[in-house]
């Protein structure tokens, strides 16, 4: 390896280091500072929610500074009245449950022995045992043991129960004060905020970052707000149901599955699960229980399937896994309120990984569309020689398309990404090879799917289709010709072993109404405007077309007429195109039907190959 490429290397391991540092950096602050990371979170989350409700009041004339305190002010009341009302009931039910322990044993004895058999089976034994080994029976519960000896410690006092309990009870207190008072000022200073933002991202494109900062605000305000109604309305669905079933403490159940629904995808479940046992226990019978699960059930199925696309609008564009994943990471950090938090955190990153381009990689971590472009993951499957799985890319491209699409979508320009690694040394020559030989028989796959448009009555018209330079060029050449119709066209191909002289003596000799010269970028400019130089000196008046094909966001090399050439295409689309609209001029140029039928190639010595 030269000097330049293990500086780049090293340039390389660097950037890599130095993103794992600060990655384990950042996620150590979050874990260490999560008394204080946890509230900013919580009142960002409460800001994009209330806005909407801030801008109504302020439409109406009532000014910022009331319209915070009226809307927060409001939630505050709830949280309150369903702090309480969730006190009483969870005291409530400690003190219920342990009178049914009966029943609640009984319960799970059936349900062992619809799993496992009675015990008496051997199946049944060999669980029996396998639980033994892992929870063995205590000393004094076997036979032969001695007692045990317990020593008993002394209880801590009083005060001390009192500051185990106080504690943790204070600092939430103090953390939902914090989030709360935060969010005040917030929505209070929410331009204010913006503006910072701007000036952080902005780069000196006020303009630009300011439309993208607003856009962005309001599209996550707007499907958070949408989020908090409709888990409000799943949660009163809940209530109203548990209510009518008589189910006691619908509201503590209600209250979870609303904060549970913030979970994705299986916060529902979860949610079921509570009411659903607490039902299974306090009932006879299993008729209660399947009522509760189905309420759940059916209410997730409508909500995912008809209420959220109606209210939702268009997707956030969130993969599903990085939800599951981000969720697992915010409960690992911050214990539940994580988990909670992790689709509105997951949400809100992914919007500043689409528009701001320094945390562009968030949009690529999160979001749900292809990392890989069509043809880049068509080219990578060929680089790993996986022919199988780049021909099933291919073929999915071109959906309901012709040929031409497929190839000028995918397989050329994956043609001209080998082309650049290979004069870069990152792709071998075997590997060049493989590239090449795969894109023609993958192209060839390709034209008996979608065929050209057939024709009749017409004479076919000869032309000449001439790789430039390399077996790259060639194979554009051979997906040039797949592309006509062989009951309009008698497609001659010149492949790249074909000398200039050769060329022109072949093209002296069969008299072409055109020429198409394949020519594939990066490079070969230089060669490819002295081969259009020498047909135009010998054959000024010949139809000369340049197939620059591939040339497009990858490549953008200078073409400028390649020397004198009539026409320098960018698409196979384009260059067949241009020879259909010119088919009537070339009648002159027709050849005997006779000789139809199949592209010929004209090898070394310009004689006809097949």
């Amino acid at each position: 390896m030269s000097q330049h490429g293990y500086a780049q290397e090293w340039q390389r391991a660097q950037v890599v280091l130095a993103s794992i540092v600060s990655a384990a950096a950042t996620i150590g602050v979050l874990y260490w500072a999560r008394s204080i990371f946890i509230p900013v979170a919580l009142a960002i989350f409460l800001t994009f929610v209330f806005s909407p409700v801030v801008t109504w009041f302020e439409r109406r004339g009532i000014g910022r500074t009331l319209s915070v305190i009226l809307v927060v002010g409001l939630a505050l009341l709830v949280s309150g009245g369903l702090g309480a009302i969730l006190a009483a009931q969870i005291a409530s039910l400690s003190d219920v449950l342990p009178d049914r322990k009966d029943e609640i044993v009984r319960k799970l004895t059936e349900v062992k022995v619809a799993v496992v058999g009675s015990g008496e089976s051997r199946f049944g034994k060999l669980i029996e045992e396998i639980g033994n080994i892992f929870a063995p029976q205590p000393r004094d519960q076997q036979p032969g043991a001695p007692p045990p000896v317990v020593v008993e410690s002394p209880g801590p006092n009083w005060m001390g129960q009192v500051e185990t309990f106080a504690s943790p009870a204070l600092e939430f207190v103090g953390q939902a004060a914090f989030a709360f008072l935060l969010t005040v000022f917030m929505l209070i200073k929410r331009e204010d905020l913006r503006n910072r933002v701007i000036r952080l991202t902005g780069h000196g494109k006020v303009t630009t970052t300011t439309k993208a900062v607003d856009d962005a605000s309001r599209r996550v305000s707007k499907f958070l707000f949408t989020q908090l109604l409709l888990n409000a309305g799943f949660a009163l669905i809940v209530l109203v149901g548990l209510l009518l079933m008589g189910v006691k403490y619908a509201v503590m159940w209600g209250v979870l599955a609303f904060v549970m629904r913030y979970v994705p995808y299986i916060g529902s479940w979860i949610a079921a699960v509570p009411p659903a046992l607490y039902v299974l226990a306090v009932t006879d019978g299993w008729g209660m229980t399947i009522a509760v699960a189905a309420l759940f059930i059916v209410l997730e199925l409508i909500s995912n399937n008809v209420f959220e696309p109606l209210l939702y609008g268009p997707s956030m564009g969130l993969s599903e896994v990085a939800q599951l994943v981000a969720a697992g990471f915010w409960a690992f950090l911050w214990g539940p309120i994580g988990l909670i938090l992790s689709g509105p955190l997951t949400v809100c990153l992914l919007v500043l990984g689409k528009h701001v381009s320094r945390f562009e990689f968030l949009d690529v971590l999160l979001g749900d569309e292809p990392v890989l472009p069509d043809r880049v993951a068509f080219y990578q499957r060929l680089a790993a020689r996986d022919q199988d799985e780049a021909s099933k890319i291919a073929l999915a491209t071109g959906d309901g398309d012709d040929a031409a699409v497929v190839y000028d979508r995918v397989i050329v320009p994956a043609l001209c990404l080998a082309k650049r690694d290979h004069q870069d040394h990152d792709l071998p020559d075997e590997g060049l090879r493989f590239v090449t030989t795969a894109a023609r028989e993958i192209g060839e796959e390709v034209a008996l799917e979608h065929p050209p448009a057939a024709t009749e009555g017409e004479r076919p018209v000869r032309v000449l289709i001439a790789a430039a330079r390399d077996d790259v060029d060639q194979a554009g050449a051979e997906l040039m010709s797949r592309l006509l119709d062989p009951n309009r066209w008698d497609v001659e191909l010149a492949t790249d072993e074909v000398l200039a002289a050769e060329l022109l003596t072949r093209i002296e000799r069969t008299k072409p109404a055109a020429v198409v010269i394949a020519s594939l970028p990066p490079g070969g400019v230089a060669h490819t405007r002295y081969l259009v130089t020498r047909i135009k000196a010998r054959f000024p008046d010949l139809r000369l077309v340049v197939g620059r094909w591939g040339r497009g966001e990858d490549f953008a090399d200078d073409d400028a007429q390649a020397g004198g050439a009539d026409w320098v295409d960018h698409t196979l689309a384009a260059t067949r195109k241009r020879l259909t609209e010119l088919h009537s001029v070339f009648d002159a140029a027709a050849v005997p039907s006779a000789e139809n039928g199949k592209a010929r190639v004209v090898g070394t010595a310009g004689a006809l190959v097949g």
